[in-house]
């Protein structure tokens, strides 16, 4: 066993993958806001996550105990990163470098699938970290969207192979894209389009032809892999009496309330294929990828050789960037919703590279220089789409940890504030934190505190779509039922002044108004902290009170 580890690591495969871990953990760590070179990862849903998942590790059930609405394994994976680092996203930041590597790997095998020489494939899966990590789709990192791209390169993979090899691949191929399909079902369902088209297709094929053993085989093994993956959050829920949550809240509340778009199913479809259009429309990059080169391999024999196989592969390209905005309007989708389009770029760009590697003159075997010249040109590029390095300690108090003109080392609002709550409060007592009025800012994760709270943050919904949850959490402070409150407002205005905008969170998680909540709030807490510093793009000051 250890000699065949021994060989594959010593191969051609093994050799491109630890070059492209050692490039994919140089990347992240200036790209990533999870990485220990950014002072705090101040993402709303990664901490949202981070939250659910560390409340998971104290008992709380996720949607019966604890409201949120992305999938359990989203949960369960920034658990286990609480569980190794509690106050640090330490373990999502490997996670990120696995995923990187992975995509960076599968392109590498894709290049060889369409021309066998190593050199190019791995000049090319250099090159691939702009379509992964293209600001704003790739924001502060740590996404389902992006989590869910090696899985969705697995399936173009397994698309090309089908077409070359007749249908004819091992089971296990099913059973891994099963497997995969639930995970992703399970973490946003949205992103299954590619996948629900391929089964669909896959499916109606083998009816067609009556080919009943291998319906039965593919249908067999696809569902044992998703059963793999499903099942035991079933028994989970079931056994914690929160199945019926978990459907209201994951399902129900996603797709009635969540979503922005009140028109009927054909009217969404619609919607959704003009806000594809003007994604294509509004770069010359995504044009030339997502719309000339998916023409491009479709036409060309190089690529795919059957008919079939080309409609295949462009029916999941439609059926994947059709579902992921699927009931959402102009002007309410969050860019990193269409990080997912980015894989079916990466069959064009493999094609468009080769051709140009064919026209240069390469080295027959691995050559340092080429490699070297095209991993600083693949930096700089990945630089050139990318610019998170500006928030990180590279850049020492920049406008993401404080607006003060200083030169004395500064900490956000997050760290500070973490650090105030930790230190008055005593260590035999549970520190409780309610998150009001806006999104998860991280406070939760700074402090260590653990929810005690159904709401514990707030939503980008309209206040009118569910008004249980300000309600609640106003609730919660008058009762003075938590020992602290963290809050924001503009910059320049006070807790007292801020009326809110229109009802729901605005730029910058600044929440829907705190001047209605200021005579409970100071009767029951006092100011003990406040800190302004900027939060996309907004001049953001939050304001930390302690229980009287």
């Amino acid at each position: 066993m250890l000699k065949r580890i021994h060989l594959k690591l010593r191969s051609p495969d093994g050799q491109a993958l630890g070059l492209l871990a050692i490039v994919g953990a140089f990347i992240m760590t200036f790209c990533s806001y999870t990485s220990p070179a950014f002072y705090f990862d101040t993402s709303p849903d990664n901490n949202a996550f981070f939250t659910v998942g560390k409340a998971m590790m104290h008992g709380i059930v996720p949607y019966k105990d604890i409201f949120e609405q992305k999938g359990p394994y989203v949960y369960f994976l920034h658990g286990l990163a609480y569980l190794v680092s509690s106050r640090s996203f330490l373990l999502i930041f490997l996670y990120e470098i696995a995923t990187v590597t992975a995509a960076m790997f599968l392109v590498y095998k894709l290049a060889k699938l369409l021309w066998p020489a190593e050199l190019p494939a791995l000049l090319t899966a250099l090159l691939s970290p702009l379509l992964f990590l293209y600001h704003p789709y790739y924001d502060y990192g740590d996404t389902v969207e992006f989590f869910t791209l090696p899985l969705l390169l697995s399936l173009i993979y397994l698309l090309v192979l089908l077409d070359r090899r007749h249908f004819n691949v091992s089971h296990w191929w099913y059973f891994a894209q099963g497997a995969i399909v639930g995970v992703v079902f399970l973490s946003k369902y949205t992103l299954l389009g590619a996948w629900i088209i391929f089964y669909l297709v896959i499916v109606g094929r083998l009816l067609v032809k009556r080919q009943w053993r291998e319906l039965g085989r593919v249908v067999a093994w696809s569902a044992g892999g998703f059963l793999l993956t499903t099942l035991p959050w079933l028994i989970y829920f079931v056994a914690t009496g929160a199945l019926k949550a978990f459907i209201n809240v994951y399902i129900l509340f996603n797709t009635k309330v969540y979503l922005t778009s009140s028109v009927a199913a054909f009217a969404n479809l619609v919607q959704s294929v003009t806000l594809v259009s003007q994604f294509y429309w509004d770069n010359v990059l995504f044009f030339a990828l997502g719309i000339v080169g998916t023409l491009v391999i479709l036409f060309r024999s190089e690529v795919f050789t059957t008919n079939f196989g080309r409609g295949l592969y462009l029916a999941c390209a439609l059926g994947c960037d059709l579902l992921a905005l699927y009931g959402y309007q102009s002007g309410a989708v969050y860019q990193y919703y269409q990080l997912i389009y980015f894989g079916f770029f990466v069959l064009p760009f493999v094609y468009f590279c080769q051709l140009f590697f064919k026209h240069v003159s390469l080295p027959s075997t691995d050559a340092p220089f080429p490699i070297l010249a095209t991993l600083l040109f693949s930096l700089f590029l990945v630089l050139g789409v990318n610019n998170n390095v500006t928030d990180s300690k590279v850049f020492p108090n920049n406008n993401a940890i404080t607006e003060r003109q200083t030169t004395k080392p500064q900490q956000p609002a997050q760290v500070d504030f973490g650090r105030i709550m930790r230190r008055r409060t005593p260590a035999q007592t549970r520190l409780t934190l309610l998150n009001y009025g806006s999104i998860d800012m991280g406070f939760y994760t700074a402090s260590g505190a653990v929810p005690n709270t159904y709401f514990f943050q707030n939503y980008n919904i309209p206040q009118s779509a569910a008004p249980q949850i300000l309600q609640s959490q106003r609730e919660v402070i008058r009762q003075h039922r938590v020992e602290w409150v963290v809050l924001n407002t503009p910059a320049g205005k006070t807790v007292k002044q801020w009326q809110g905008g229109s009802g729901r969170i605005t730029s910058g998680n600044l929440n829907p108004g705190t001047a209605k909540l200021d005579k409970v709030l100071t009767r029951h807490y006092r100011c003990v902290a406040q800190h302004t510093q900027v939060f996309e793009g907004v001049n953001v000051t939050y304001w930390l009170y302690q229980r009287k």
